[in-house]
């Protein structure tokens, strides 16, 4: 609340609300944004090792498995399903930003 562009938008007479969804949510929003929807990938890889560690049964042990036995279709099925959930969840992301970012607004 206290950058510029704040300033700038009280002297042109924004208030209340409309100051702080336009103005601050809107730039705090977009590093929230990449932060969480990057870290997508990091949960799938943390699920592997605290599967393991805590002997959980999911999909962390099963890929382990899938290795350890060489069953090549249910390795397969597994990082396809990983790499598209990592994709839409950038794709999500990127859709979000395009929508949240005042500088990749069309002019």
């Amino acid at each position: 609340m206290r950058s510029d562009f704040v300033h700038y938008a009280r002297a042109q007479g924004e208030k209340g609300w409309g100051l702080l969804r336009v103005q601050v949510l809107r730039h705090a929003l977009t590093p929230a944004l990449c932060l969480q929807f990057a870290s997508v990938g990091e949960l799938l890889g943390g699920s592997l090792l605290a599967e393991k560690v805590f002997a959980y049964p999911g999909l962390g042990q099963a890929t382990i498995d899938a290795g350890l036995r060489g069953d090549i279709p249910l390795l397969m099925g597994i990082v396809l399903f990983s790499t598209v959930l990592v994709f839409c969840g950038n794709s999500f992301a990127a859709m979000l930003l395009a929508r949240t970012n005042h500088i990749l607004e069309p002019k």
